[in-house]
């Protein structure tokens, strides 16, 4: 071969590189957002700089899957890895009536982890959400970490999960 066609070659090459990592897919971050907790405290996004790793459920007291869960996210609320957090986003928290009853799954399932109610800001985000429960992994930064999990998981299987989304931060 020629040593321009070799050049050409080379160039073709550098450029096809180029384009892919151009089109590339962008890092997804979960919203930036002004909230409060079903409880009634202001909450942003800052809430997730202080951990390595926070699991965000989005759940809704409608949604039999995200109940029948609640008892293991409640389990796995307590017993978080060290430098994780688990937060819910309560989906139906626009409605008093909601509110009462989650509270009352809640306490019922002894899960006793932050419950976030939906801001305007995430409404886009909220958006693409094509079934609950869905499960996200968020790092310090707001970066949402690998596929978010959809359906209901046992704690055994959220573990692994974390574990899994833990190991793509390393």
């Amino acid at each position: 071969m020629k040593a321009e066609t070799k050049r050409l070659w080379m160039v073709i090459a550098v450029f096809l590189l180029l384009s892919a990592l151009g089109q590339a897919e962008a890092a997804e971050y979960f919203p930036k957002f002004s909230s409060k907790t079903l409880d009634g405290k202001d909450v942003t996004n800052t809430v997730f700089s202080g951990k390595k790793l926070t699991m965000v459920n989005l759940w809704a007291t409608w949604c039999p899957p995200c109940v029948q869960e609640m008892p293991d996210l409640g389990r796995l609320g307590r017993a978080m890895p060290e430098g994780t957090q688990l937060i819910g986003l309560l989906l139906d928290a626009g409605d008093s009536k909601a509110v009462k009853e989650a509270n009352a799954i809640l306490s019922q399932a002894k899960a006793d982890f932050p419950q976030i109610r939906p801001s305007k800001e995430m409404t886009s985000f909220l958006d693409s959400v094509a079934a609950i429960p869905t499960t996200f992994f968020v790092d310090s930064e707001g970066q949402i970490v690998g596929d978010a999990v959809v359906g209901s998981r046992s704690e055994k299987s959220y573990r692994a999960e974390i574990e899994k989304a833990l190991k793509q931060l390393r």
